[in-house]
């Protein structure tokens, strides 16, 4: 008959501090010691030195059950199960702190690969420039950390990852890929965008010298340069907004029209699922308008057409002014009155000018007031021989506005005025 056979006395004890370990993780007790873990990494030291803690409180030495040595002994048996990969070089207790010294059992040297994702220039070389040293700042991070201590200190290593990624490229998640390479440890890094995403782009052209036509294929260029940015995290975009702000603004001033006519754009973008771009281009050359109105309220106002044509120019550097010719023709009778004139801006928006109107080769002085998309504006003529002629108007969108009409000459003197520019 056969008995059993004693049990191996070091397995006893790593059963033992097991169920140690299990039992502090989870019923733990105040702890009693300032706890220090020495020889790994930042990053990993608050996990270690909790789960020390934990064990600590229901091993030591206070609790009387054994001596200090007996506690650091079980603390060591411990520490060496749950932290595969590191020993413990060494422990102390003085009464109030506990030190435990780990060293790796084989350090590892780590290669760190990151991979950008594939995205459409100028934004994956944005990307790929916020990358830049991330590999070598890993490494250094890593250090040493022996492969096997991945089973347990993963957790704390993708969260220190996804710190560092995160401040060089917000709303992307980095995942990571751990191979053995020739006794050497290779940690690949490759990146997935999270929501929220830019769903789309919305554009939009103001200008006071573009007509609408031309104002149409600005804002047609703008979306065909952003859309890379659809599908790509609204973090990363509000990150990079300044940089997505001038690509626009070099974008529209390369454009044909706009580099003939010295255009100055600002780009002002708001990332969000529905990204607005907003453009004001004005050129320093040249004023080009067209228009379209009709008149209700009145029986001496037709339908018009309109073109104005204008030549910017310095007269000095605070006197910049306009030389331009302006036309109406009224649908009633095609007659067709012609305003030759200059203007010129001593505040922003605002316009002072002095025209020839034909026929009659009448004299008017005019003061305009200009407003943006969904603002006021107003603009005010006086002849020489004191006739006034004025509108007041609300601007609806960057093509329609509706304008409260004063002629003193008509027999109906005010009228409504809806204006559509071409």
């Amino acid at each position: 008959m056969t008995g059993m056979g004693r049990a191996n006395p070091v397995r006893m004890k790593r059963a033992v501090a097991v169920v140690f370990f299990a039992a502090a993780l989870l019923f733990p007790r105040p702890v009693l010691a300032a706890v220090r873990a020495e020889g790994v990494p930042d990053w990993l030291r608050s996990a270690v030195e909790s789960s020390l803690s934990s064990v600590w409180a229901e091993i030591t030495p206070e609790a009387g059950k054994r001596s200090t040595n007996e506690a650091l002994a079980l603390l060591t048996t411990v520490a060496e199960r749950v932290f595969t990969g590191y020993r413990v070089a060494g422990s102390s207790y003085d009464g109030e702190n506990l030190t435990v010294a780990l060293r790796p059992e084989k350090g590892m040297d780590w290669a760190v690969e990151v991979q950008a994702p594939k995205l459409a220039d100028p934004f994956g070389s944005w990307f790929g420039e916020s990358l830049k040293g991330l590999d070598e700042e890993i490494g250094r991070t890593i250090g040493p950390l022996p492969l096997d201590a991945l089973t347990w200190a993963d957790v704390a290593l993708r969260d220190e990852i996804d710190s560092l990624c995160a401040r060089r490229v917000p709303g992307w998640r980095p995942s990571l890929l751990v191979k053995l390479q020739e006794e050497q440890g290779a940690l690949q890094i490759s990146f997935t965008p999270d929501p929220p995403f830019v769903l789309a782009i919305v554009p939009d052209i103001s200008s006071s010298t573009f007509p609408l036509l031309f104002r149409s294929d600005m804002r047609g260029d703008m979306l065909l340069a952003l859309s890379p940015l659809i599908g790509l995290p609204v973090a990363w975009a509000e990150q990079n907004r300044k940089r997505i702000e001038a690509y626009a603004a070099a974008t529209l001033e390369s454009g044909s029209t706009a580099e003939q006519a010295k255009t100055e754009v600002d780009v002002t973008f708001t990332p969000a699922q529905l990204a607005s771009a907003k453009a004001a281009v004005e050129s320093d050359r040249y004023v080009v308008r067209a228009w379209i109105a009709a008149y209700v309220g009145t029986d001496d106002r037709y339908p018009e057409l309109g073109v104005h044509f204008g030549r910017k120019f310095l007269l000095t550097s605070r006197f910049p002014m306009e030389l331009y010719g302006e036309w109406v023709l009224s649908a009633n009778d095609f007659s067709l009155e012609s305003r030759w004139g200059i203007r010129w801006s001593p505040w922003k928006n605002v316009l002072l000018g002095a025209e020839q109107a034909f026929p009659g080769n009448q004299t008017w002085f005019r003061l305009w007031i200009a407003g943006g998309i969904r603002e006021p504006y107003f603009w005010w003529r006086v002849s020489d021989d004191g006739d006034h002629n004025l509108g007041v108007g609300y601007r609806l969108t960057g093509h329609l506005s509706l304008e409260l009409h004063y002629d003193d000459r008509d027999d109906d003197t005010i009228s409504l005025k809806a204006i559509a520019d071409l």
